[in-house]
């Protein structure tokens, strides 16, 4: 009996000893399991499965490391049943291809200035929208008319608005959300379960067509895999911010795979309303849903499938005859700036052969947009305590009230066949806009008015590539677009007076190209010199007294000369660009006030303006200093050049314009960066970022100040948690994002400077959790 009980005693003992460990490793970013793990004790070791999963007999509490190639080893002590999640091994020289192009490419072959942010990127920085990162992007720039950016400037090209009058609903930089074109609606770019943001600056017209004159923003989110993935987020933060986001992955059946994803924002605005007596006039109410579905059959078939609805309930009310002192407003009329959006997008790819691929891109997006606030920006009480404006003497009720209301629809369907290195492709579009506006429009002689634009294009491409030898490429796109606008507007005058309708049809054909040459001189290191033509489509203006010879304007181009300088290693990643561009048939968006003690009297008006220039370059560097230490930098330099012009201010008043540099373009972007993360899960960051001053707008000659901006973020991950404590703009700078230039305070109503700020400090806390 006692020799029994002791070998029981020694068999339970070793079992202690030597127990078999079982456990799960996982990806700590996204949860996926991971396979090929290296776990060892000593000389004792194993590696995980396909599903993550691993089995060692070692002793409980033995010290195991664990292992994997892009992962940062960590050491636990063994127990059965343990779960472990591995931090990514961020190097920042990783290879990274872009995807927005006619195939997808690494970012050291594209010649072309491309700044990328991968998902680790955004999560680093805890940007909940692209507004954060625009300060980071090198010769990018955006109008703050709206209550979150619409409107971009890329090396000094692009829009500043687009109110009822200004025509048609073209712009020079473009804005692409898988596959769904965006353009002018900016306001969507939340960024929860976004994968990777592109931004190509110079024209990319071969390419992208008519909407990518100056650029174009490309956001791709996440694809469905076949794993399944559950993660959500919340945040807190000052301004009354709240807001929660969730994704769910799940594989429906073999090669089906579905991703949900789910976010909803709301803040304040940074305002206090003191007619109204609140402080959310200024709101962002905001929230977009987005169902993506991966379908794969066959080896030689796969489709995507994206489909969105957003809405953006956001309120309007950043001005004030005050200056914007202490971020307090007056206005008593409710300010809107809201966007609606459903869309879908449908990618689909067939291979052939190994030598030939089919693939079909089909969008359609479709719009709501509401664009109101008060035009005077105060009540009657602010008016008669600061100005002595008295409606009872002075007759009339110094009251203005704008809105605007859009309609937006656009498809588009675009064909291509790859053939080896050549590529032949085919798109249509037609994009309709139905516009009402209420207000003081037309330079105040209409207060109704109702317009619809119906634009169709039509376009061939091509582009091949040929290796000139083993260490010289060169590359050719072209493409040929023709397209039509058809415009009807009515208008309605005070005391019922009709004015002229207007309906005129006007067409064009535009060529863009790119030529590049790209020298490899070694697998780290790749030169590039290009040349390109970009365009953008012409346009009717709207005012219903023009005459027809001033009422369309015509296509746009520029050339543009690069050379550039891509290098990677596995310490340090950089890219750097030279530029100049010529401006032909410049169009020049002018406005000007009309009516004095009016300030909704202003008459917008687009024309041709002879031509400009601009040259500058672009640099941006990432690198490795540590284990745990990683830098970030950029630059940009910009000199623009718009050449002298004449434009009717008002009624037989001409007035010049040009003859200096363009409006929106600061001659210096920088930012500079550190992030910091180590093995047990904490992490932090610290990035600045810098803008010099530059004109509001092409029609007078007002400035804004140079501004800084420092960010931090702070946070630690644990298990399946992430908590960040981040921060913007740290010292709480005061800066300028839109000016206006004419007289508001009555009764002599001198011209001045309105100035609409950015955001003043916010502090807040996020939690992300991975099932």
């Amino acid at each position: 009996m006692y020799y029994k009980a002791t070998l029981l005693f020694l068999f339970y003992f070793s079992s202690i000893l030597f127990a078999q460990i079982s456990g799960i490793v996982s990806d700590e970013s996204n949860g996926m399991p991971l396979q090929s793990v290296n776990i060892s004790a000593g000389e004792n070791g194993t590696s995980t499965n396909e599903l993550g999963e691993f089995h060692l007999d070692v002793p409980i509490g033995t010290t195991l490391e664990f292992s994997h190639i892009g992962f940062k080893s960590i050491k636990q002590s063994a127990q059965n049943g343990m779960t472990i999640y591995m931090i990514p091994n961020v190097i920042k020289s990783d290879e990274i291809f872009v995807h927005a192009g006619l195939t997808d490419e690494s970012l050291q072959k594209v010649t072309a200035s491309v700044t990328v942010f991968t998902s680790d990127d955004i999560r680093e920085s805890a940007a909940d929208h692209f507004q954060t990162l625009t300060d980071f992007i090198p010769n990018l720039n955006w109008a703050g008319g709206t209550s979150r950016p619409r409107y971009f400037q890329i090396r000094g090209i692009g829009e500043r608005s687009h109110y009822y009058g200004e025509g048609a609903p073209n712009f020079s930089v473009g804005f692409v959300m898988d596959d769904m074109d965006l353009s002018g609606l900016g306001m969507v770019g939340l960024l929860y379960d976004i994968d990777q943001i592109e931004v190509f600056k110079g024209p990319q017209s071969s390419v992208y067509g008519a909407n990518a004159l100056a650029g174009l923003i490309s956001l791709r989110s996440t694809d469905p895999t076949d794993h399944f993935e559950m993660k959500s987020s919340t945040s807190y933060g000052t301004d009354n911010l709240y807001g929660g986001s969730s994704v769910i992955n799940l594989r429906l059946m073999k090669g089906l795979n579905m991703r949900l994803t789910g976010i909803y924002n709301y803040s304040d605005g940074f305002r206090e309303n003191t007619s109204q007596k609140v402080t959310n006039s200024n709101k962002r109410d905001e929230a977009i849903s987005r169902i993506k579905l991966s379908y794969k059959p066959t080896d030689r078939l796969s489709m995507m499938a994206t489909l969105i609805y957003s809405e953006f309930e956001n309120g309007y009310d950043t001005w004030a005859p005050d200056n914007n002192k202490d971020f307090k407003t007056y206005s008593n009329d409710k300010g809107e700036d809201s966007q609606q959006t459903y869309g879908y997008s449908i990618r689909g790819a067939m291979d052939i052969s190994d030598e030939i691929t089919i693939t079909s891109i089909t969008s359609f997006t479709e719009t709501n947009l509401i664009h109101a606030y008060d035009g005077d920006w105060a009540d009657s009480s602010y008016w008669h305590d600061n100005h002595g404006f008295d409606p009872a003497v002075e007759y009339w009720s110094y009251e203005f009230y704008d809105k605007n209301e859009k309609n937006r629809a656009n498809l588009t369907q675009e064909i291509r066949t790859s053939i080896g290195p050549f590529i032949l492709g085919g798109y249509f579009k037609n994009l309709k806009e139905q516009d009402a506006a209420t207000g003081y429009l037309f330079g105040g002689v209409a207060t109704k008015a109702h317009s619809n634009f119906d634009f169709q294009a039509m376009a061939g491409y091509a582009k091949f590539g040929i290796d000139i030898s083993s260490s010289l490429n060169l590359n050719a796109n072209i493409r040929l677009e023709k397209n039509e606008y058809e415009y009807m507007g009515n208008s309605q005058g005070s005391a019922d007076v009709s004015l002229p309708s207007v309906s005129y049809k006007t067409n064009g054909s535009m060529l863009g190209y790119r030529t590049s040459l790209q020298y490899i001189r070694d697998e780290f290191t790749h030169f590039y010199v290009s040349i390109s033509q970009g365009y953008k489509s012409g346009g009717v203006n709207q005012q219903p007294y023009l005459s027809d010879a001033s009422r369309p304007y015509e296509p746009e181009f520029i050339q543009n000369y690069e050379f550039g300088l891509k290098r990677a290693t596995e310490k340090y990643r950089t890219q750097s660009s030279a530029f100049f561009a010529t401006r032909k048939d410049q169009q020049v968006s002018v406005s000007s006030q009309q009516v004095q003690g009016d300030p909704n009297s202003f008459l917008f008006y687009t024309r041709n303006a002879g031509s400009g220039t601009l040259q500058g370059f672009e640099w941006e560097y990432h690198q490795t200093i540590s284990s745990e230490f990683y830098l970030n930098a950029s630059l940009g330099y910009l000199k623009t050049w718009v050449d002298k012009f004449t434009y009717m201010a008002s009624d037989g008043v001409e007035e010049n314009g040009g003859d200096r540099d363009a409006a929106m373009s600061p001659e210096l972007t920088g930012a500079l960066g550190v992030d910091y993360e180590n093995e047990m899960g904490l992490f932090a960051s610290i990035n600045t970022s810098f803008k010099s001053e530059y004109y509001f707008s092409d029609s007078h000659d007002q400035k804004s100040d140079p501004y800084s901006l420092l960010n931090m973020t702070l946070g630690k991950s644990f298990g399946k948690n992430r908590i960040t404590l981040w921060a913007r703009n740290v010292m709480d700078e005061r800066y300028t994002t839109r000016g206006f230039y004419f007289g508001l305070i009555p009764p002599d109503y001198p011209k001045q400077l309105w100035k609409s700020y950015g955001d003043p400090r916010q502090i807040g806390l996020t939690w992300d959790y991975t099932l």
